[in-house]
């Protein structure tokens, strides 16, 4: 009898645990990563459908959205290459696939966005 109390227990805790990354599959939450040593604050979360620039014009890319801020100093304009790489580590953190054709903005100081680009 006490062993079955045991495992009831053990299983209400496991129930409470965050969700483990699907395979393929990115699962939203916040995250710190840190790339080429400076560390950014990361937030994949659902978001609006992102965009790819082609060819034939812009695409739609479907997937999470990755907010990325720089701890210090702040990210400005000039810091897409520095966010897109922190996107990738959060989004790849996350156990998802991150898009690198997917169009990243400046959405507020200090923070990049990449809509649709972790799936």
């Amino acid at each position: 009898m006490r062993a079955s109390g045991v495992i009831m227990v053990m299983g209400a805790l496991s129930a409470c645990a965050s969700q483990a990354p699907v395979a393929g599959r990115a699962i939203p939450g916040a995250s710190e990563v840190t790339v080429e040593g400076q560390r950014f604050l990361t937030e994949l979360r659902a978001g609006p459908t992102g965009e790819r620039l082609t060819a034939d014009g812009a695409q739609p890319v479907a997937g999470l959205s990755v907010d990325v801020r720089r701890l210090d100093p702040p990210l400005h304009y000039s810091d897409g290459a520095a966010a897109k790489r922190a996107a990738e580590a959060a989004c790849a953190g996350q156990g998802g696939r991150f898009d690198p054709t997917a169009v990243g903005r400046v959405s507020a100081p200090n923070l990049w966005r990449f809509a649709g680009a972790c799936a």
